[in-house]
């Protein structure tokens, strides 16, 4: 950004503040610089070079013998990741590295901090932009089935590490009375599982307890039914193609769960009464929704940034796409309390768990 000082002639332009206006032009910059980075992270991710870099310093030369990819084409991606300060570098020997508190970010699967899978989602989001800026004119959004399988391996990989970190050792157990259900024997749904994972933690954590997963989507539950299976868990867990609305009406389950999944439905209200009908009279709905608050104001801030630009680009979109409310991320503590007290499950709590990019609900009917 050009240190020349700007000349004004216009009464109006006259008015402005200099200073502000350069501050916000560089505010703009570093977020188009993101926004053109973010596919090197993707390549990062996807080609294995954040695993390669991690803990491991290589020049360009050692990292293509490593990789088996093109020199020249590392170079020019190490050299943006390096002055996006994701990769350190050593002008005197040339070699460039992803120290250990970065690759718990970029590199380890594993780690709570992951987010290679949030990454893996941005080129089919940048993909089907031309369906959303149709959608700005014409209503309507973008059907779920029009995303590919980097949004659903993507976000399998973004939750997967929540769940293996967090979800037996701090969520349920933040609930008492579901985490000695669970361990005594349970009945447990999972609505909108997506490909499982949450539910394939729960398994493992609580081999007394029976689990059922539900989504519209054939694909996915394919998909999670096959890693049951290898997982050697399909005698009790499975995963069946159902909406949100049709769940069985058998008040018979102890758990009901939706991980970051309401938000995205066509009809909360709808899943929420099928909700209702599947609970026994004292089980439990467990809920995970992003960290927003009710009012814009207070999302300010990076997180607000991102579920706010995720929201628009895919989990809105798909609800409208459907003839959906459209809640998007921003849903909000208040309108869950309502969706929830109107389905007849009055007992509000939000559960104190200390997580910076969800917030979790605990509803019951009494």
């Amino acid at each position: 950004m050009s240190a020349t000082p700007l000349r004004n002639t216009g009464s109006a332009a006259g008015s402005l503040n200099e200073d502000t206006m350069m501050r916000f032009a560089h505010k703009v910059v570093a977020d188009l610089a993101a926004a053109m980075s973010g596919p090197l992270i993707y390549i990062g991710d996807r080609e294995g070079l954040f695993k390669a870099l991690a803990n491991r310093r290589l020049t360009v030369p050692e990292l293509a013998a490593a990789t088996g990819l093109q020199e020249r084409y590392l170079r020019e991606w190490s050299s943006a990741m390096v002055a996006a300060e994701y990769l350190e570098y050593d002008p005197a020997t040339g070699q460039v590295w992803l120290p250990p508190e970065r690759a718990m970010v970029l590199a380890q699967e594993e780690s709570p901090v992951f987010c290679g899978g949030a990454a893996q989602m941005i080129p089919d989001h940048y993909r089907l932009i031309p369906q959303i800026r149709r959608a700005f004119h014409q209503g309507g959004g973008v059907a779920y089935a029009e995303y590919g399988d980097d949004t659903f391996e993507g976000t399998e990989r973004l939750f997967r590490a929540g769940y293996r970190n967090f979800l037996a050792q701090q969520w349920i157990p933040a609930m008492p009375e579901v985490h000695r259900r669970l361990q005594e024997g349970a009945k447990v749904a999972d609505i909108g599982c997506g490909r499982g994972q949450a539910l394939a933690v729960l398994a493992k954590a609580y081999p007394r307890s029976q689990f059922f997963g539900f989504d519209n989507y054939p694909p996915v539950v394919r998909h999670a039914n096959e890693m049951a299976a290898r997982e050697g868990l399909s005698e009790r867990l499975h995963f069946e193609v159902r909406a949100s609305n049709d769940l069985p009406q058998t008040h018979d389950f102890d758990l009901v769960m939706t991980c970051d999944s309401l938000h995205d439905m066509a009809s909360p209200e709808a899943c929420a009464q099928s909700i209702a009908g599947a609970l026994k009279p004292d089980g439990t709905w467990f809920c995970i929704e992003p960290n927003l608050a009710d009012r814009l104001e207070a999302n300010i801030n990076p997180l607000g940034k991102l579920f706010y630009s995720v929201s628009t680009l895919q989990c809105m979109s798909c609800s409208l796409a459907s003839g959906g409310a459209g809640y998007g991320a921003g849903m909000g503590p208040a309108n869950i309390r309502r969706v929830a007290a109107d389905a007849g499950l009055k007992n509000f709590t939000k559960l104190p768990i200390d997580n910076p990019f969800n917030q979790f609900f605990a509803m019951r009917a009494a």
